[in-house]
């Protein structure tokens, strides 16, 4: 049989060419910081203001980019699952909502060490074709020749990231702060409210500053906190009850904007109050920030870190001494050292004296007789001491 032959074929497709942007489909922006110090600096404008532009130059209409930004304070090391705006991305991408996730590095989206939850993540945006972009690479996972690359690039990123984390913040800087901290200075925490942390090096006339990155009083909160304090006491240790004053008569703390006029150059505070009063809408603790304000050996003066003191004294306290004992041994039930506090002497609303020191008779039948002699018919304790004598004589019985 005669053979024919023909031309051979063409494929006119660059195998790694890449492909055109999902501009018709929307788009999202990852964004998160680290901690909540961080929020708010360049970095932010940057992962935010910059990334929008680029992507509103890159085709896609401001109405189709959407911003994730529930992250902000949360670490990179942190599982998918336990962080909300990554959560939401996840399911905005199974979803096919978003053809592409924008951010400013892959650090941005992993720290992790283990490399477990980058692999999820690359294994959702390779199922649902959506493509990673940065500043300084597009990952297309699906790409018919580069597709393998880009993951092992994405991978590459991440775990250079998880390595900075490991070796150079926690190893390098973290002991250098701790340094800082068992010498009782300030090392970048958050000033604890009451009081500013003196960051000047030298004085006015060029000498070296004895105490700097040390806590002194911010006077606008500390008075609040010292009438904190007073409330405990005159409430007799009921926190309850000096939460519901406080929430109702005050004293409150200044207005945010406020707190930033009178912070002093050279001098670094944190307003890290939230709640507000459900009756005046003014800045006040809560009732669990009111615990810890009361049990904080900071306002006398102790400098801790990482749970222990390490230094007594480090600093002006803020507090009598006395009447914040008497706060924290309502409170704590472990001493300064963090053995049993033999001082431990909490507020009891219902007392139960030991049957041997009782002298009136024990009410067998309280709020179980009924009588019209009686306020509400029924005999209650408060109101009756009821004994089978008296029961009798109620009833009719004798």
């Amino acid at each position: 049989m005669k053979q024919n032959y023909r031309s051979p074929e063409k494929d006119h497709n660059d195998p790694y060419r890449s492909e055109p942007l999902p501009v018709d489909r929307p788009a999202a922006i990852y964004y998160r910081q680290s901690t909540d110090a961080q929020i708010g600096n360049i970095n932010t404008s940057i992962q935010t203001v910059d990334m929008f532009e680029h992507l509103v130059a890159q085709g896609w209409s401001r109405d189709s980019i959407i911003m994730i930004d529930m992250d902000a304070g949360v670490s990179g090391s942190t599982k998918l699952k336990d962080r909300p705006g990554m959560s939401r991305l996840i399911d905005l991408i199974e979803s096919n909502t978003i053809g592409l996730v924008a951010s400013q590095d892959v650090d941005r989206f992993f720290r992790d060490v283990t490399q477990i939850q980058t692999n999820i993540f690359i294994d959702i945006c390779k199922r649902h074709n959506v493509r990673i972009l940065t500043p300084r690479i597009i990952y297309d996972f699906n790409h018919p020749t580069m597709g393998a690359y880009h993951m092992k690039m994405f991978r590459d990123e991440a775990q250079h990231a998880a390595d900075f984390l490991e070796y150079h913040i926690k190893g390098r800087l973290h002991r250098a702060k701790a340094r800082l901290a068992n010498q009782g200075l300030w090392a970048g925490r958050h000033v604890n409210i009451g009081l500013l942390c003196d960051t000047r090096e030298t004085l006015p006339d060029g000498s070296r500053h004895p105490n700097s990155r040390k806590y002194v009083e911010f006077t606008p909160c500390a008075e609040v906190i010292r009438e904190y304090f007073k409330l405990f006491k005159l409430f007799n240790r009921n926190l309850r009850r000096t939460f519901e004053h406080i929430e109702r008569y005050g004293p409150f703390y200044p207005a945010l904007e406020t707190v930033r006029k009178l912070t002093p150059d050279g001098f670094k505070t944190h307003m890290n109050v939230k709640y507000r009063s459900e009756i005046t809408g003014r800045l006040m603790g809560s009732e669990s920030q009111l615990d810890n304000i009361f049990t904080n050996v900071v306002y006398i003066g102790h400098w801790v870190h990482q749970g222990a003191i390490a230094q007594f004294y480090n600093h002006e306290a803020i507090v009598d001494e006395d009447l914040f004992m008497y706060a924290f041994n309502a409170l704590s039930s472990i001493d300064f050292y963090g053995n049993p506090n033999p001082s431990y002497n909490p507020y009891r609303p219902y007392v139960r004296h030991p049957k041997e020191s009782r002298t009136d008779p024990t009410p067998i039948y309280a709020g179980l007789i009924f009588t019209n002699e009686a306020p509400y018919k029924m005999v209650y304790p408060q109101f009756f001491r009821v004994t089978i004598t008296q029961a009798a004589r109620l009833t009719g019985w004798t």
